[in-house]
């Protein structure tokens, strides 16, 4: 027991600070110029969801389902697992949650919470969607990180699991829950990892994280069917 107490987090994590910071430099140079690309579209389907269109929830979930399997097909099973073995296990749950909410956008009358009656949670989860799929990359500037390893939606998980919890935080249904399951204990992880590496982005993480639990267990206003 007493060897065990002498151990602390940082000794079971297989990289430092630096190595991190680097795997997301040499991701983006390795991807690039796909983030212009894929923010752009991010930006048409936010803005579809703005306005309210009737199928951008649909859109929405099969975006955020994409981004996943395409995280659990290049970022995590490459870069991700040159510096943690665990890398290829991750992909295949980035793999699952991509195919979840990609059955959700498909499962049943799939539709945004209304807005008039569920004011807080529609703009709390439209400011969460606005940082996951545009704002985040903003983050590395705040933080003193390298810019060229700013994480990008859809090219790493962070961004992906933030927008992904929002998305679910404005559709409706209980299904929302079983699917904001591996994005929640994703951002746990990446909070632990960031505050074990002593690096100024756990704050963000932190308060993403709460917020979105905030976001997507909000109890949603029940729609009254008389006059």
């Amino acid at each position: 027991m007493g060897t065990w107490s002498s151990y602390s987090l940082s000794d079971f994590l297989l990289f430092s600070p630096q190595v991190y910071q680097r795997m997301f430099v040499l991701n983006n140079e390795d991807l690039w110029p796909l983030q212009p690309v894929v923010l752009g579209v991010a930006a048409l389907v936010f803005m579809a969801v703005a306005r309210g269109a009737p199928w951008s929830g649909r859109a929405l979930l099969v975006l955020l389902g994409a981004a996943w399997l395409a995280i659990g097909g290049v970022f995590f099973p490459g870069r991700y697992q040159a510096i943690n073995w665990l890398g290829s296990s991750f992909a295949a749950v980035a793999g699952l949650e991509g195919v979840l909410l990609i059955l959700l956008a498909f499962m049943g009358r799939l539709r945004l919470i209304d807005r008039r009656e569920n004011r807080f949670v529609s703009g709390l989860g439209m400011v969460l969607l606005a940082a996951g799929l545009v704002a985040y990359p903003l983050l590395d500037l705040a933080t003193g990180s390298p810019v060229r390893g700013a994480q990008v939606f859809a090219i790493t998980p962070d961004p992906t699991a933030i927008a992904s919890l929002a998305g679910l935080a404005l559709v409706d249904g209980r299904m929302r829950f079983v699917a904001a399951i591996i994005p929640l204990l994703w951002m746990s992880f990446t909070a632990l990892t960031l505050w074990t590496l002593g690096l100024g982005e756990v704050l963000a993480a932190v308060a993403f994280l709460a917020f979105a639990v905030i976001a997507v267990a909000w109890p949603r206003a029940v729609r009254s069917t008389g006059r």
